[in-house]
């Protein structure tokens, strides 16, 4: 008897099958939501007061794997209901299980193609869409003006910290402008181990390049009191003009690869790095995502074996998908305001559907 042993016939054919069904959900939903984005543009666009040449083909092309990130769960759980109901109706499921088989060996090709899935995500189009959301959203400020991401202002100015081997410096200013890589206004104190603090710094702007801190217009205090005008001068610093520059950018912007090192350079400068934690940690918990809501999809269509009920099939998944969101929102909404360490709320939503999914598929085993 041909059992459904790992990479076997039965286990390739059911694959097969399985990412059929997903990747035809994954291009039909891409493209209805892409479509909806250009128009959504176009109607911004033409009501501009002033005439713009917008190239609305490549707009929706560079978008096209931002849209893949939100659409992938909702493809996977549409094609996991459609792929199951089919197999109910050809009794495909019914014969596999016949031979002897429990639940989770019959489904794990679904398992394993859910796991790659999201590991083909992260791996081939995080990197990918990172680089055409850059363009996106660099596109996007060209034609409507770049947004207040460009300039962060707080009611307390804003610090940053530049950690070195032998030295530190706390940069203190109005605002922080990353479309220059710079700090309005700043102070700099320059703390130097063991002696403390050394010298502090008031000028009118200091921006950061490959090499350092420039500093515009400055005048140096030293510890015995007495102050001097340096003009403009450079202080060496290893963090790079391109992180500040990008620290205030979308963390979908940021490729997985670059990811943990980039929060590593915030956390050096003390620039929040709470969003890109919890963007982190939700990639990395994709794969299982994926896995918990193949489960969910099998549990509420496998057992729907009356083929006068299939109309629930739409509202099922339509509940599923609703539930799977608002969790994840939910989870991202306490985890930026504070309220969940990031880690919690970036792996909480993959946890939850995964354990939920294996308990109530482990119940239709038993049934």
């Amino acid at each position: 008897m041909t059992r459904l042993v790992m990479f076997g016939i039965l286990f390739r054919y059911f694959t097969k099958r399985y990412l059929a069904w997903v990747l035809l959900c994954l291009v039909g939903l891409t493209a209805v939501v892409s479509l909806i984005d250009t128009v959504e543009l176009i109607r911004r666009v033409s009501v501009l007061k002033t005439s713009i040449d917008v190239n609305f083909g490549l707009m929706t092309l560079l978008n096209i794997p931002n849209v893949m990130s939100v659409v992938l769960p909702f493809a996977l759980l549409s094609g996991s209901m459609l792929c199951f109901n089919a197999w109910n109706k050809s009794n495909e499921f019914v014969i596999a299980r016949g031979m002897g088989i429990s639940i989770w060996v019959a489904m794990s090709p679904v398992f394993f193609a859910a796991f790659a899935c999201g590991l083909f995500y992260i791996l081939v189009i995080n990197p990918i869409g990172s680089m055409t959301s850059r363009q996106y959203e660099s596109n996007m400020s060209e034609i409507f003006g770049a947004d207040e991401r460009n300039l962060s202002v707080t009611a307390e100015g804003v610090w940053l910290r530049d950690s070195q081997s032998d030295r530190q410096l706390i940069i203190h200013g109005d605002a922080l402008d990353t479309a220059n890589a710079g700090v309005i206004n700043p102070i700099i104190y320059e703390f130097v181990p063991p002696r403390g603090l050394v010298t502090r710094y008031r000028g009118s702007f200091v921006h950061l390049t490959d090499s350092g801190w420039i500093i515009e217009n400055a005048v140096a205090w030293r510890n015995d009191g007495g102050n001097e005008n340096v003009g403009t001068f450079m202080l060496a610093s290893d963090v790079k003009s391109l992180d500040l520059e990008r620290s205030t950018a979308p963390p979908e912007t940021i490729p997985i690869y670059q990811l943990p090192n980039f929060i590593k350079v915030l956390e050096t400068t003390g620039l929040p790095t709470t969003d890109h934690r919890i963007y982190l940690y939700q990639l990395l918990s994709l794969p299982f995502l994926m896995v918990g809501i193949a489960m969910l999809g099998a549990r509420f269509t496998l057992s729907n074996t009356h083929r006068q009920r299939r109309v629930q099939l739409f509202t099922r998944g339509v509940l599923i998908a609703t539930a799977i969101f608002s969790f994840g929102h939910f989870m991202q909404v306490l985890g930026g305001s504070f309220r969940l360490p990031p880690n919690v709320a970036g792996w909480a939503p993959a946890a939850t559907i995964l354990l939920t999914g294996a308990a109530l598929l482990a119940r239709l085993d038993e049934s």
